[in-house]
């Protein structure tokens, strides 16, 4: 029954991803289609920028933890906490303004409405920690809502064709405070309780254990500051125009997504047989993306616009890098969840042993290699498209730094072998799926949307003839589709 619920959790988290991958697209096609080079590229500035002011969210890796273990009153803590760290990050973020507007020649109409951002990602960031604790389905539903609510409020200006950088931003706050709104819903009960002293002292006092955890996207982060301040915004336009196809190869992480609460509550079968689960589940989407992107990436990116083609192997080298870190995400949670000692009452110190710390320090070791490397490749070149593609090389080699160490930390030989033998099939698969995508050239829209289709045919079937895993999965998969059709079973009568 846990296996059937991780594959559930996991469907829809994946769905919601999905959605949000197209949406999400078509958001980025309207905006990109509408804003100067320069203007995107600020837009990517912008975005970095707030994850610097945001960084204290980290907090709430331990709302998560603590609700999922049974702590009812986390949901109200844990908001309170996070609002009182929004109030300082806005005052500094909005003291800043006119410097970094100088910095990185970004204007100050569209940096001083990115600080409306900050308090309401504070929120965000608690409300969802707690509901994907104990509602898990709950936090996906969430992320639809932020995706339609984005799209909804920008309709009227792209059909206008009167999109700016100003009102782009405008577009994903109005997002922001629809998902917020949903969590606050699903969570309305827990917000009638009152905040608890005891866990703010546990959650404040436990999160010295993941303080490497800000410096993560801090660092992460200067791979934008670096390519806008040492080459130039183009240069970053060229890194970040890929992120959309990055989205949806990294998403097939949340496939798994159901594995970490599973095992923090302690329930279901052994480690292992959860942990292979998941891994086949995220490769079965994230292989096939990913090759496929890789094999027609100046085609995708000559959808956003003819120019952006040039950066083919930005989007290859990205491609892989996002595949991996997809793994490394579900080996990473397998690694943490299966830690008990903060949940039994262990003190702060004794955690600096634990697996939840050795996670955070390889992330932050990852973070240190990856913008090192970028560091590296701008002190050689300057070229704006040079510049992007070595910056995505040194990702690619963290990565998988980083998915040689959690193999060697989890010490489940045996389940990752056999997981990797069944990868090996859909890696197989997926290249003559993507062959077949390939030899349609696509162009436009609607030619890609063509090509993609044909290759998940092609690949879904070739899969259901060569692998008993996902012929079962397929199986139960149209076994649950037509059980409503059968006699007696709809509940009508």
């Amino acid at each position: 029954m846990v296996i059937l619920s991780v594959r559930r959790v996991g469907l829809l988290f994946y769905a919601s991803k999905l959605y949000s991958v197209l949406v999400g697209a078509l958001f980025v096609l309207a905006v990109t289609r509408n804003l100067p080079v320069d203007d995107y590229g600020a837009w990517g500035v912008i975005s970095t920028l707030l994850s610097y002011a945001t960084a204290a969210t980290f907090i709430n890796y331990w709302v998560t933890r603590l609700r999922a273990a049974g702590e009812l009153s986390a949901t109200s803590t844990g908001l309170v906490i996070s609002l009182c760290f929004a109030a300082v990050s806005t005052s500094l973020y909005a003291l800043s303004i006119g410097w970094l507007s100088s910095t990185f020649s970004v204007r100050q109409s569209a940096l001083l409405l990115s600080t409306a951002y900050i308090p309401v990602l504070y929120a965000v960031s608690a409300l969802y920690s707690s509901v994907y604790g104990f509602n898990p389905s709950g936090a996906a539903i969430s992320e639809i809502c932020f995706e339609s609510g984005k799209l909804v409020a920008a309709a009227p200006s792209v059909l206008l064709g009167e999109v700016t950088l100003e009102k782009a931003l405008a577009f994903v706050l109005a997002g922001y405070v629809i998902q917020g709104a949903s969590l606050a819903y699903f969570s309305r009960r827990e917000l009638l309780r009152k905040p608890s002293r005891r866990i703010a002292a546990r959650v404040l006092a436990l999160s010295q254990i993941n303080t490497l955890s800000v410096a993560v996207p801090l660092i992460a982060s200067l791979d934008v500051v670096l390519l806008s301040s040492l080459a130039s915004n183009t240069s970053v336009a060229f890194y970040t125009i890929v992120n959309p196809y990055l989205n949806l190869i990294g998403y097939s992480y949340f496939l798994a997504r159901g594995l970490y609460p599973a095992l923090i509550a302690g329930r279901g079968p052994e480690a292992g047989v959860l942990l292979g689960e998941a891994l086949r589940l995220t490769l079965l989407l994230a292989i096939p993306t990913a090759v496929g992107a890789a094999v027609l990436a100046p085609n995708l990116l000559y959808l956003f616009r003819p120019e952006y083609s040039l950066a083919g192997q930005v989007l290859r080298l990205a491609a892989f890098s996002a595949m991996i870190g997809s793994v490394n995400g579900v080996l990473s949670d397998a690694l943490q969840g299966l830690e008990r000692a903060d949940l039994e009452g262990a003190p702060p110190r004794e955690l600096y042993r634990s697996r939840i710390f050795k996670a955070q320090a390889l992330m932050f070791a990852k973070a240190v290699l990856g913008i090192s490397g970028v560091a590296c490749v701008l002190s050689l070149t300057r070229d704006p498209l040079s510049a992007a593609v070595y910056a995505r090389a040194s990702g690619l080699a963290a990565e998988t730094l980083v998915l040689l160490t959690l193999v060697s930390w989890l010490s489940m030989g045996g389940v990752l072998a056999g997981v990797a033998k069944e990868g090996a099939r859909f890696a197989a698969a997926a290249l003559l799926s993507s062959a077949v995508a390939w030899a349609l050239h696509p162009l436009k829209i609607r030619e890609a949307l063509l090509a993609v289709g044909a290759g998940a045919v092609v690949y879904f079937a070739l899969l259901y003839l060569a692998d008993a895993w996902f012929r079962e999965l397929a199986q139960l998969a149209l076994r649950r589709a037509l059980a409503p059709l059968k006699p007696g079973v709809s509940g009508s009568g």
